[in-house]
């Protein structure tokens, strides 16, 4: 999904953010991933790690990372802030006053002037705490049945009428009361400023900051200055930001303000971030470095990458500051070996190391501590370096003493992959095939957020792309035979493992292979074994082969080949309404896309996108593993071809078969549901043979249509 960017910094100090585009599109299903995409995980962010830095982790997280490495205290818990509904807080207030008008909602959009499909966040959190504690303050002096309390009310309401609609604007106060008519004064210009009167609003604030004697004197000063900000960026008049400028730069001179002159100097870099982006950059660069509070680095952070997505090509070449030039160069992946030399700095060591290993990079990663934020990066980086430079023994080595460490599990699943691309026989390639989940995302998720328990549960240990396609692709039947009964795999995995070779060995002729798989089945997938126990009774080939057709025609979820990540979601004898019904295969392509999401770790080992180790196993059985794969292809690349041309020719050749009728009726199903670009003849073929054979079935009967 695309979304407009957050016009507006230091999110918890401003009235102003920035349009964002309605977009219809769906997420994409989510997937195990064994490495973070975007952020490190918030579980090793609060114990002051920061896991393998990529280069395309979001800037937030560079920053925070960059600090840690740098060994700045952190004092935020390292997630964005993500704040409760706005509005609750003043829709409980306004309940204090007997017979109010119920307001269920507030809609907080406005749409921006001159588009169609821009909105932007008219009324923040501010406002509505603000005049939550104003309501309160009142009726406590007043009393919440006073007619002037319900007066006040209605004047508020008002207000917030124009958070999306409006204007509505309140209307003076001349009964007398001067707390009424001042707080009148103050919601008249706050009702002018959300419904655009931008001129009006800052006239009328101005008249505020005015009054010595208005309780709203020092905040509409204030006020006065976002309304400017307001008309420069909904409004589009660019020359009020000085304006604005000025007023803040007054109000943070005034030793006089108090408080309000740090929300000025907030609200003041907003302002130089659109003025002078690249020097508010370099600021907000210092202020990175220094010990903050959890709001303080929140501001600066939302700050710093908001300026930085918005900077022109002209605009970003390097800064004169340390973190900004490093996150250019790590997220650039230039060559960074020169800099470090010059700074010896951790940040700068991980990304000389990402970019090439030379032998002082290696000896200075091994240098550094389990206990370092640097030790998960430089020693993934590390142990890549003498893979790509052939250094395969030393690479090996260093992966097993940096997993006898016991990282976190992200980091435990790249090493994990590494040490799988080192496997020099079937043993270490089942000993390192298999991982364990960190998150469970979709590409166009902005966060990687831990992966649930109950997701754990489900999948508590995966394989990756790198084992599932040297399984599927290289590995021959009787490995995979061995691999159901080894003990390095899991139980879960032997099972999928013993259905999808069930389903291969059947598919390739391999009567003995297909038996053994069968009576393995029976031990690990109780449900499936009186199917398995039907298939071993018939001691005819071709009656075998039947059988297992028909059971795959029934079961859905069966396919020769297993899966990275999540298996199917739908149990292997139910449809699934997706589509995502029996197998499609097809051979992998000679240039495959760069790999992103979930393989983009991957892509380090495997730059040509063929993931898999290939020295694991000796030229004659990987030879072997091969043919099995081109045969695979060749037979049964289209699930709902094989399985129909076997129905059909079954039929024709045992028409007293019962089995027969709910075949032919469950192949022209499978021509609709399953993944096929071959399914029209067999649909025509089995819908005929059914109806012409056994028009009185019930399963003629269900099915009316053949296309």
């Amino acid at each position: 999904m695309k979304h407009g960017w957050i016009l507006g910094l230091s999110l918890l100090l401003l009235l102003v953010v920035a349009p964002h585009y309605v977009d219809s599109c769906s997420p994409g299903p989510a997937e195990l991933r064994f490495a973070t995409y975007h952020n490190p995980l918030p579980e090793d962010l609060a114990h002051g790690r920061v896991g393998v830095l990529r280069p395309h982790f979001r800037r937030r997280y560079l920053l925070l990372a960059y600090r840690d490495l740098s060994g700045v205290p952190s004092t935020l818990p390292h997630e964005e802030v993500r704040k409760p509904e706005q509005t609750l807080t003043w829709l409980d207030a306004r309940k204090l006053v007997a017979g109010a008008p119920a307001i269920e909602k507030i809609d907080l959009e406005r749409k921006v002037p001159g588009e169609d499909y821009q909105f932007y966040v008219n009324c923040l959190e501010d406002a509505f705490t603000t005049a939550a504690a104003t309501l309160q303050q009142r009726a406590a002096e007043w009393g919440a049945a006073s007619p002037l309390t319900a007066e006040w009310l209605r004047g508020q309401d008002q207000v917030f009428q124009n958070c999306s609609g409006g204007p509505a604007i309140p209307k003076a106060w001349a009964g007398g009361n001067a707390k009424l008519a001042a707080d009148r004064d103050y919601q008249i210009a706050a009702a002018e400023m959300y419904a655009g009167q931008y001129d009006q609003a800052r006239a009328d604030f101005d008249r505020i900051a005015a009054n010595r004697q208005s309780a709203w004197r020092d905040t509409s000063r204030y006020v006065a200055a976002r309304v400017s900000i307001r008309q420069a960026t909904m409004a589009k008049d660019a020359s009020q930001l000085n304006d604005a400028e000025t007023r803040l730069d007054a109000i943070v001179n005034d030793a006089s303000a108090g408080a309000w002159r740090e929300r000025a100097q907030a609200l003041l870099g907003f302002v130089r971030a659109r003025t002078q982006p690249r020097q508010q950059l370099v600021a907000l660069g210092d202020q990175l470095m220094k010990p903050r509070s959890s709001e303080q680095l929140e501001r600066v952070l939302v700050d710093y990458t908001s300026i930085w997505d918005h900077l022109s090509p002209a605009e970003s070449a390097p800064l004169n500051s340390d973190v900004a030039h490093w996150i250019g160069v790590f997220q650039s992946e230039q060559p960074a070996l020169e800099i470090w030399r010059e700074k010896k700095t951790m940040p700068w060591l991980i990304a000389a190391l990402h970019h090439a290993g030379a032998g002082e990079l290696i000896t200075a990663a091994h240098s550094v501590k389990p206990d370092s934020p640097a030790w998960d990066s430089v020693t993934y980086y590390g142990i890549l370096s003498q893979i790509r430079a052939g250094n395969l023994d030393a690479a090996r080595t260093w992966t097993d003493e940096a997993m006898a460490v016991k990282p976190s599990k992200g980091t435990m699943n790249l090493l994990r992959s590494e040490r799988l691309r080192l496997a020099r026989d079937w043993t270490e390639f089942l000993q390192y095939a298999t991982r364990r989940a960190v998150t469970s995302s979709s590409d166009e998720d902005e966060f990687d957020d831990p992966i649930g328990d109950a997701e754990l549960k489900r999948q508590p240990v995966a394989l990756d792309d790198d084992s599932v396609s040297a399984l599927n692709r290289e590995v021959p039947l009787a490995l995979w035979i061995d691999a159901t009964k080894s003990r390095l795999m899991p139980a879960n995995l032997q099972a999928d493992l013993a259905q999808a070779g069930w389903v291969r060995a059947v598919v390739l002729g391999d009567s003995a292979a297909a038996r053994s798989l069968a009576q393995r089945m029976q031990q690990l997938k109780p449900a499936l074994a009186g199917e398995m126990g039907k298939y071993l009774a018939e001691k005819d080939a071709a009656a075998a082969r039947f059988t297992a057709t028909f059971l795959m025609l029934r079961a859905p979820g069966m396919e020769p080949v297993v899966r990275a990540g999540y298996p199917r979601d739908t149990p292997v004898m139910q449809m699934d309404s997706f589509r995502d019904n029996w197998w499609l295969l097809k051979p992998p392509a000679a240039n495959p896309n760069e790999p992103i999401g979930n393989h983009q770790a991957l892509a380090d080992l495997y730059p040509d996108g063929h993931f898999g180790p290939t020295e694991f196993l000796p030229a004659q059985q990987r030879a072997a593993g091969e043919i099995e794969w081109q045969d695979l292809l060749q037979q049964a690349a289209s699930s709902v071809a094989y399985l129909c041309a076997n129905a059909i020719e079954w039929a024709r050749a045992h028409p007293q078969d019962p089995r027969v009728p709910q075949a032919l009726h469950l192949a022209v199903q499978a021509t609709h549901y399953g993944k096929s670009d071959r399914s029209s003849p067999y649909s025509r073929q089995a819908f005929d043979l059914l109806h012409q054979r056994y028009p009185n079935s019930e399963w003629a009967k269900k099915t009316k249509y053949w296309y």
